[in-house]
Formats: C-alpha cells, structure tokens, sequence
C-alpha cells in the first residue's frame, strides 16, 4: 500500500513539474529575425491550425497591418516599427500560450576591410566595417593566411571591429591573405583582400612637435619633433620625415623638405625653416 501511495505520489509530482515547465517555456520570450520589407508569420506556441487566438505587441493590440490563419499572426511589408515583444493568447479564456521578441534587419553586406603596420617590424592590424546598418546583432570572423598557413588574431580590447596580427618573419615575399565575414541571423557576407607586407607599412606621425622663434633671427623657425612612440625599433628601421611650410599670406603650401636623418638619443630632431606654419609627417622607406 506504502508503495502504490508513493508511485501515485511521483506520478502527481512528474505532472506538475510538466505542467510547470511547459508553462515557464510560454512565458520565456523567444528571439525571431525577419527580413525588411518581407511579410512576416508568427506561429503561437504549437497549437493547432483550427486554434482560435488573439495576439498583442508590447501589452497593447497589434495596429499594423495584419491579418490571422488560425494560431498564425501574418504582418505584410515588416518595417523597424514592427519591432516589439509579441503575445498570443488562446481563446476564449485568454491564456497565454507564446512569446515572440521580433527583431526586423537585413543581411548583413561585404564589409570595408584595411590594414596597416604602424608597428613595423612586430605586426599589423586590421580594421573593418559595415558601410549600411542591419539594425540587428552582426558579429564578425576573421580568417589571416601567410605562405599556407593561418596567423593567430587577437581582438583589440577598445576597438570592436579590429584585430592586431604579428608577423611571422620579416621581409617576407609571401603576400598576406585577410578574409572578414560578417554574420548575422539573416545571411552572411565576406570580403578578402591581399597585399605585400611592405605595402601596410605607415608609422604613425611624429609626436610633440614644437616651432620656436630664433633668437634675433624672427624670420626663421626652429622646428623640432619626437618619433612616434608606437614605432618599436627606430635604430634598425629609421623613418624618414618630411616637412612642408606655407606662409601666412599665402593659402598654399610653399616647400617640402625631405630628412633622411634618425633622430638622437632623445628622439628629437631639429630642422629651420622660414616659416609661420609647418606641417610634418613621417615615412618608412
């Protein structure tokens, strides 16, 4: 008797927590993504198709236009306004029977991909984006290829879309292969580009750079400037710097001067000019 009691009892508990679990799965929202301008079905939970319904988005009557098949809620030419938390309840009661969270996007299209070594010799990095909006989550993989085999790629901790590659050696004759796909729930996109590791090699421009006066001397300039605290190896791999000057009645710049030169111990270099407004970058040969 104990036992029959005891099986009547697990058999009553396995029901309830059943009937439970089938509940809290109606009242979980689940994530579905539609394509812009397309028309649109909603299937409440898996009732059957002579259920009759009645469904609201956001607590509220659906407005748009719509019409219903059953337990199917069908929108025509969706639109980011249709967006919302959708809810359908069964008749004539009114219990909720599902939850849909519509999300309206588009697929995502081949992204704008560049790279550039502003470290050399140690790496580059890559950066990428969408030139349109898929107004839902887009995620990205990258692929980098050298001499038939792929490189490590690690994300940049500030910049979501870039990714920073070392090199594997230098001098390299073998070109560099990146591939980005852009992914989201309604397609998918790649672009792949190539190019010589020479061809990426822009240091970034030199830093504090400062004009003074000459002493009894007003027409000229001194002109002076660090290199980039980004370049890692200034002995063995010198830039070059180049200057160019305008003067103030003028709107064209004037001259160019080109310093094959590395700079001293203190990363400082001096040029003189006759000058009121200067402008300096720098270059690897």
């Amino acid at each position: 008797m104990a036992n029959l009691v005891t099986s009547l009892c697990c058999v009553v508990l396995a029901a309830v927590v059943v009937a439970y679990a089938q509940r809290r799965s109606q009242l979980v929202a689940r994530n579905q993504y539609e394509r812009m301008a397309s028309d649109v079905t909603m299937q409440c939970g898996s009732l059957d198709n002579d259920a009759s319904v009645s469904w609201k988005v956001n607590g509220t009557d659906v407005k748009a236009q719509h019409h219903l098949e059953g337990p199917r809620l069908i929108l025509t030419q969706v639109n980011l306004g249709h967006n919302g938390l959708y809810s359908c309840f069964q008749n004539p009661h009114g219990e909720r029977r599902d939850t849909i969270l519509l999300h309206i996007g588009i697929p995502p299209r081949e992204p704008t991909v560049t790279c550039r070594s502003n470290t050399y010799p140690k790496g580059f990095y890559c950066s990428w984006h969408q030139l349109y909006a898929t107004y839902i989550p887009t995620t990205f993989e990258v692929d980098v290829q050298h001499n038939q085999r792929s490189l490590e790629v690690q994300k940049d901790s500030v910049h979501k879309n870039r990714c920073h590659v070392r090199f594997p050696e230098v001098f390299s004759s073998f070109p560099y292969k990146v591939n980005v796909t852009a992914v989201n729930a309604l397609g998918k996109a790649s672009t792949t580009i190539s190019f010589e590791e020479s061809s990426i090699v822009k240091p970034d421009p030199p830093e504090r750079v400062t004009a003074t006066p000459i002493r009894l001397n007003p027409r000229r300039l001194e002109v002076s400037w660090h290199s980039p605290a980004t370049w890692p190896d200034i002995d063995n791999f010198p830039l070059k710097y180049f200057l160019r000057y305008r003067p103030l009645i003028r709107d064209q710049w004037q001259h160019q001067f080109k310093f094959d030169l590395w700079s001293d111990r203190h990363n400082r270099s001096p040029a003189y000019v006759t000058a009121a407004d200067c402008f300096l970058w720098a270059r690897f040969p």
